[in-house]
């Protein structure tokens, strides 16, 4: 995979969402190319997550008030903000509300604002497919399934006023299903392996819904290349792109793969729960990222995941 790996073009970067999956994945990536990066991150953030980050990462700790953010920002004047931090929930309650606006929302339009003053006008944003769940195929309106892509795509509103009033230029990438080593997200992978160290029996879904699985190492490729395409001034504006696998593949195939390449034998349940609701059964096709396409194939990365 590393023959592959898209060369960065920029010389700094401020990352949100730095302790995440995805988001630790790229801070260590441009901290090996040699880029200067600013960690945005809460005091609540998980130290664990935190002592991973390469020791060249600049840890820049916000509260939630407007200022520490504008402060980070405007210190470490990056060539490109990639905001990866966000709030998830599949299915929510009451309680979740506050925290999907401020998380997805609130941050979002203080990021752009800090951005806007401190004259660092490209930014790379992560959406979700599920903007656009009950979407036709190719068609960008907004169809998302719950409040979580709903939130997201009010951050992209906001994204679009920032662009338009503000000269910011800004592409978000919707992301479908991700995967890769030392994912700490309780997903079916995870599971999957869990149940096969224990000899466990899986209860699932009947498995027939449609993913566009990539590798998080393809992801950051993506990221990248549209941080180096605002860069370069090949994307200007606002934009908005997806990163799809080349195929969608069931959950069922998923799991042979998974139990072919590693061997394993999990017993599971397909059909002994239902879908959850608003599970999108076939993912929405938007428009890939331009110069950019996954290299690593499931056979490859689900091996040893």
């Amino acid at each position: 995979m590393a023959d592959n790996r898209t060369p960065v073009k920029f010389r700094s970067a401020l990352v949100t969402g730095a302790t995440g999956f995805l988001g630790g994945w790229l801070v260590r990536r441009l901290s090996d190319a040699g880029v200067s990066v600013t960690a945005i991150v809460r005091s609540t953030s998980d130290p664990i997550r935190l002592a991973n980050l390469p020791n060249a990462t600049k840890i820049h700790t916000v509260s939630n008030e407007s200022a520490s953010l504008y402060c980070g920002v405007a210190s470490a004047k990056p060539d490109v903000i990639f905001h990866l931090a966000a709030r998830f929930a599949s299915m929510h309650n009451a309680n979740d509300i506050a925290g999907l606006i401020t998380d997805n929302v609130t941050l979002t339009a203080q990021l752009c604002e800090a951005a806007i003053a401190a004259k660092c006008s490209s930014l790379v944003a992560a959406g979700t497919g599920w903007q656009n769940a009950g979407s036709p195929a190719n068609d960008p309106t907004p169809a998302p399934n719950t409040l979580y892509a709903a939130s997201k795509q009010a951050a992209d509103d906001i994204i679009d006023y920032y662009s338009a009033m503000a000269g910011l230029n800004a592409v978000t990438l919707k992301i479908y299903d991700s995967y890769g080593p030392e994912d700490p997200r309780r997903k079916f992978l995870a599971i999957l392996r869990e149940a096969a160290i224990k000899n466990e029996v899986i209860d699932a879904s009947p498995g027939n819904q449609r993913l566009y699985m990539v590798h998080v190492d393809d992801l950051v490729d993506g990221f990248i290349h549209a941080g180096n395409l605002l860069t370069i001034g090949e994307l200007r504006g606002r934009t908005s792109h997806t990163l799809p696998s080349p195929t969608a593949m069931t959950l069922r195939e998923i799991a042979e793969i998974w139990m072919r390449v590693n061997r394993q034998q999990v017993n599971i349940n397909w059909g002994s729960k239902p879908h959850r609701p608003g599970e999108v059964m076939v993912p929405w096709d938007g428009v890939p990222l331009p110069g950019w396409s996954p290299h690593t194939s499931l056979n490859t990365g689900l091996h040893g995941c």
